[in-house]
């Protein structure tokens, strides 16, 4: 069996479901459709947040690569304070190299397109987090594929909520 397909098999096994695996499988085919590393890594990048795999589990089956990928994909969830813990995030993604950041890239760029697709609730401190990544990795990598999406759809995020109505924007005079 080829790596992305023991990938998909282990994360739909993990999560109990292969509905499940629409986000990551984006995720993968965005960062990964021609390295089997990277996509593996696309398709497992949620596992720890999200199940009770561990990143040991993930380096006995899938490796030392793919393991860091994963590693630099998970989040500290020692820190409690929102910002703070997305802004290490965003840092230590970076730190970790191209290929980490074109995975976190490729992450919000999928979480963006579900927004728009209306599959997950466009919160503003996780579109400022985008933001916020997309500076990030620009910064580090300017030429890292999938920065000019994230920026496409971060513009046309900001001009559907400028032309929503006042009442849809928290905290905006009525």
């Amino acid at each position: 069996m080829d790596l992305a397909s023991r990938a998909r098999g282990f994360a739909a096994e993990a999560y109990g479901s292969e509905h499940e695996l629409a986000h990551p499988g984006e995720v993968a085919l965005l960062a990964g459709a021609d390295d089997p590393e990277m996509y593996a890594a696309g398709v497992l990048h949620d596992l720890v947040e999200d199940t009770g795999v561990e990143l040991g589990d993930i380096e006995a089956e899938f490796g030392p690569r793919v393991c860091g990928l994963v590693a630099a994909m998970t989040e500290d969830s020692s820190i409690e304070d929102y910002g703070e813990r997305k802004a290490e995030h965003r840092r230590r993604a970076c730190e970790a190299g191209r290929d980490a950041a074109t995975l976190f890239v490729a992450d919000k760029l999928s979480n963006i397109r579900r927004m728009r697709r209306g599959q997950k609730e466009a919160e503003p401190r996780k579109l400022e987090h985008y933001r916020l990544t997309l500076e990030t990795m620009k910064s580090a990598y300017p030429d890292l594929p999938l920065l000019a999406q994230l920026d496409e759809e971060l513009q046309l995020r900001a001009q559907a909520r400028a032309s929503e109505p006042a009442a849809h924007h928290p905290g905006a005079p009525a």
